[in-house]
Protein backbone atom coordinates (compact mmCIF):
# COMPACT_ATOMS: atom_id res chain seq x y z
CA UNK A 1 0.00 0.00 0.00
CA UNK A 2 1.61 3.25 -0.68
CA UNK A 3 0.05 6.38 1.21
CA UNK A 4 0.93 9.80 0.59
CA UNK A 5 2.64 12.29 3.22
CA UNK A 6 4.30 15.36 3.69
CA UNK A 7 8.09 15.54 3.62
CA UNK A 8 8.70 18.67 4.08
CA UNK A 9 6.33 21.29 6.39
CA UNK A 10 6.36 24.67 8.05
CA UNK A 11 7.54 24.84 11.21
CA UNK A 12 3.97 25.41 13.29
CA UNK A 13 2.57 22.57 11.75
CA UNK A 14 5.22 19.92 12.48
CA UNK A 15 3.19 17.10 14.49
CA UNK A 16 -0.50 18.06 13.72
CA UNK A 17 -1.06 16.62 10.14
CA UNK A 18 -3.56 14.33 9.40
CA UNK A 19 -0.59 11.58 7.89
CA UNK A 20 -0.18 10.77 11.01
CA UNK A 21 -3.54 9.03 11.51
CA UNK A 22 -2.88 7.05 8.90
CA UNK A 23 0.27 5.49 9.14
CA UNK A 24 -0.53 5.13 12.86
CA UNK A 25 -3.51 2.76 11.65
CA UNK A 26 -1.08 0.96 9.26
CA UNK A 27 1.13 0.23 12.11
CA UNK A 28 -0.98 -1.02 14.39
CA UNK A 29 -2.77 -3.08 11.85
CA UNK A 30 0.80 -4.24 10.97
CA UNK A 31 -0.18 -3.44 7.13
CA UNK A 32 3.00 -3.25 4.69
CA UNK A 33 3.38 0.28 3.42
CA UNK A 34 6.01 2.65 1.27
CA UNK A 35 5.13 6.61 2.00
CA UNK A 36 5.06 8.95 -0.95
CA UNK A 37 6.34 12.36 0.66
CA UNK A 38 5.02 15.65 -0.99
CA UNK A 39 5.75 18.90 -0.51
CA UNK A 40 4.43 21.92 1.52
CA UNK A 41 4.59 25.27 0.86
CA UNK A 42 3.32 28.41 2.53
CA UNK A 43 0.41 28.18 0.69
CA UNK A 44 -0.55 24.21 0.69
CA UNK A 45 0.39 21.60 -2.21
CA UNK A 46 -0.20 23.98 -4.78
CA UNK A 47 2.56 23.00 -6.97
CA UNK A 48 1.83 19.02 -7.03
CA UNK A 49 -0.71 19.51 -9.53
CA UNK A 50 0.05 15.84 -10.16
CA UNK A 51 -1.26 14.81 -6.88
CA UNK A 52 -4.62 16.06 -8.00
CA UNK A 53 -5.11 12.81 -9.91
CA UNK A 54 -4.94 10.67 -6.38
CA UNK A 55 -6.55 13.15 -4.25
CA UNK A 56 -8.73 16.30 -6.01
CA UNK A 57 -8.66 18.27 -3.50
CA UNK A 58 -4.80 17.91 -3.21
CA UNK A 59 -5.49 17.16 0.69
CA UNK A 60 -3.07 14.77 2.59
CA UNK A 61 -3.23 11.64 3.91
CA UNK A 62 -4.24 9.43 0.80
CA UNK A 63 -3.88 6.13 0.22
CA UNK A 64 -3.34 3.69 -3.17
CA UNK A 65 -4.33 0.38 -2.37
CA UNK A 66 -3.25 -1.53 -5.56
CA UNK A 67 -4.91 1.02 -7.68
CA UNK A 68 -7.68 1.54 -4.99
CA UNK A 69 -7.71 5.37 -4.06
CA UNK A 70 -8.85 6.64 -1.42
CA UNK A 71 -9.02 10.20 0.91
CA UNK A 72 -10.20 11.76 4.14
CA UNK A 73 -7.95 10.77 7.15
CA UNK A 74 -11.53 9.16 8.99
CA UNK A 75 -12.36 7.29 5.78
CA UNK A 76 -8.85 5.84 5.64
CA UNK A 77 -9.04 4.99 9.06
CA UNK A 78 -11.84 2.82 8.43
CA UNK A 79 -10.93 1.34 5.48
CA UNK A 80 -7.40 0.01 6.74
CA UNK A 81 -9.30 -1.44 10.19
CA UNK A 82 -11.70 -3.16 7.86
CA UNK A 83 -9.34 -4.37 5.52
CA UNK A 84 -7.01 -5.66 8.31
CA UNK A 85 -9.97 -6.99 10.61
CA UNK A 86 -8.15 -5.12 13.06
CA UNK A 87 -9.15 -2.12 15.53
CA UNK A 88 -12.30 -2.50 14.81
CA UNK A 89 -14.96 -5.19 16.62
CA UNK A 90 -16.55 -8.39 14.84
CA UNK A 91 -19.52 -7.44 16.06
CA UNK A 92 -22.25 -5.31 14.11
CA UNK A 93 -22.95 -3.00 16.92
CA UNK A 94 -19.29 -2.85 18.58
CA UNK A 95 -17.82 -1.28 14.74
CA UNK A 96 -21.36 1.03 15.21
CA UNK A 97 -19.82 2.63 18.29
CA UNK A 98 -16.04 2.82 16.64
CA UNK A 99 -18.31 4.59 13.79
CA UNK A 100 -19.77 6.60 16.23
CA UNK A 101 -16.65 7.65 18.08
CA UNK A 102 -14.29 8.44 15.19
CA UNK A 103 -17.54 10.72 13.81
CA UNK A 104 -17.78 12.41 16.66
CA UNK A 105 -13.99 13.11 16.84
CA UNK A 106 -13.98 14.87 13.36
CA UNK A 107 -17.38 16.74 13.67
CA UNK A 108 -17.88 17.39 17.35
CA UNK A 109 -14.45 18.02 18.75
CA UNK A 110 -11.76 19.09 15.90
CA UNK A 111 -14.37 21.30 14.28
CA UNK A 112 -13.71 23.57 17.66
CA UNK A 113 -10.18 22.44 18.74
CA UNK A 114 -8.94 23.28 14.71
CA UNK A 115 -9.60 26.97 15.35
CA UNK A 116 -8.13 26.90 18.78
CA UNK A 117 -4.94 26.09 17.39
CA UNK A 118 -4.85 28.50 15.21
CA UNK A 119 -6.05 31.24 17.55
CA UNK A 120 -2.88 30.35 19.51
CA UNK A 121 -0.58 30.40 16.27
CA UNK A 122 -2.14 33.54 15.12
CA UNK A 123 -2.28 35.51 18.70
CA UNK A 124 -2.78 39.41 17.95
CA UNK A 125 -2.23 39.21 13.90
CA UNK A 126 -5.85 37.35 13.84
CA UNK A 127 -7.86 39.67 16.31
CA UNK A 128 -11.27 37.90 15.20
CA UNK A 129 -10.29 34.50 15.11
CA UNK A 130 -8.79 35.80 18.79
CA UNK A 131 -12.05 37.21 20.10
CA UNK A 132 -13.86 34.07 19.05
CA UNK A 133 -11.65 31.49 21.02
CA UNK A 134 -13.53 31.61 24.17
CA UNK A 135 -16.31 30.30 22.39
CA UNK A 136 -14.80 27.61 20.88
CA UNK A 137 -13.40 26.59 24.42
CA UNK A 138 -16.77 26.85 25.25
CA UNK A 139 -18.42 24.75 22.82
CA UNK A 140 -15.66 21.94 23.92
CA UNK A 141 -16.83 22.18 27.16
CA UNK A 142 -19.99 20.93 26.48
CA UNK A 143 -18.06 17.61 24.98
CA UNK A 144 -15.62 17.33 27.77
CA UNK A 145 -16.69 16.89 30.76
CA UNK A 146 -18.72 13.85 29.68
CA UNK A 147 -16.17 12.04 28.01
CA UNK A 148 -13.62 12.57 31.04
CA UNK A 149 -15.61 11.12 32.96
CA UNK A 150 -16.18 8.36 30.54
CA UNK A 151 -12.49 7.59 30.63
CA UNK A 152 -11.73 7.84 34.31
CA UNK A 153 -13.52 4.31 34.33
CA UNK A 154 -12.68 2.70 31.11
CA UNK A 155 -9.15 2.72 29.11
CA UNK A 156 -10.42 3.86 26.03
CA UNK A 157 -13.22 5.77 24.18
CA UNK A 158 -15.28 2.75 23.14
CA UNK A 159 -14.07 0.54 26.26
CA UNK A 160 -11.96 -1.76 27.10
CA UNK A 161 -10.42 -1.98 23.62
CA UNK A 162 -8.10 0.63 21.24
CA UNK A 163 -9.52 1.13 17.99
CA UNK A 164 -8.77 3.73 15.44
CA UNK A 165 -11.61 5.74 16.80
CA UNK A 166 -8.83 6.05 19.40
CA UNK A 167 -6.65 6.77 16.63
CA UNK A 168 -8.75 9.78 15.58
CA UNK A 169 -9.83 11.20 19.17
CA UNK A 170 -6.10 10.95 19.80
CA UNK A 171 -4.74 13.03 17.28
CA UNK A 172 -7.66 15.67 17.30
CA UNK A 173 -6.65 16.28 21.18
CA UNK A 174 -3.35 17.02 20.11
CA UNK A 175 -3.85 19.82 18.48
CA UNK A 176 -4.90 20.95 21.92
CA UNK A 177 -1.81 19.32 23.72
CA UNK A 178 0.34 22.49 23.96
CA UNK A 179 -2.74 24.97 25.30
CA UNK A 180 -4.80 25.38 28.53
CA UNK A 181 -7.87 23.41 27.45
CA UNK A 182 -7.00 19.78 28.48
CA UNK A 183 -5.86 20.80 32.15
CA UNK A 184 -9.38 20.84 32.86
CA UNK A 185 -9.53 17.35 32.20
CA UNK A 186 -6.87 14.88 33.88
CA UNK A 187 -8.70 11.46 32.23
CA UNK A 188 -8.61 12.87 28.94
CA UNK A 189 -5.25 13.99 29.20
CA UNK A 190 -4.08 11.05 30.76
CA UNK A 191 -5.75 8.73 27.83
CA UNK A 192 -3.86 11.05 25.29
CA UNK A 193 -0.51 9.95 26.68
CA UNK A 194 -1.68 6.30 26.89
CA UNK A 195 -2.10 6.80 23.81
CA UNK A 196 1.14 8.13 22.45
CA UNK A 197 2.68 6.04 24.67
CA UNK A 198 2.25 2.77 21.92
CA UNK A 199 5.38 1.71 20.36
CA UNK A 200 3.42 1.80 17.29
CA UNK A 201 2.42 5.67 17.21
CA UNK A 202 6.41 5.97 18.88
CA UNK A 203 7.44 4.59 15.80
CA UNK A 204 5.53 6.86 13.38
CA UNK A 205 6.50 9.98 14.77
CA UNK A 206 10.24 9.15 14.77
CA UNK A 207 9.20 7.91 10.56
CA UNK A 208 7.72 11.40 10.62
CA UNK A 209 10.66 13.67 12.01
CA UNK A 210 13.10 11.55 10.25
CA UNK A 211 11.40 12.32 6.65
CA UNK A 212 11.22 16.33 7.74
CA UNK A 213 14.40 16.05 9.04
CA UNK A 214 13.10 17.28 12.25
CA UNK A 215 15.53 17.30 15.70
CA UNK A 216 13.56 14.05 17.33
CA UNK A 217 11.20 15.39 19.41
CA UNK A 218 10.14 18.44 17.31
CA UNK A 219 7.00 17.22 16.69
CA UNK A 220 6.16 15.73 20.41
Amino acid sequence: MKVYVFKSLPPFLWGYTRDIRAMWALEECGINYETVGLDCGPNGLQDETWFEEVSPFKQVPAIDDNGYLLTESGAILLYIAEKSGKLVPSDLQGRAQVYRWLITSLNNIEPFALPIFFADLQGDSNPSLKALRPWYVEILERFFPTIDAMLKNQSYITGSDFTVADIAFACVLRELRKNEVLKKYPHIEKYRQTCESRPAFTKVLNNYEDRLAITRGSAR
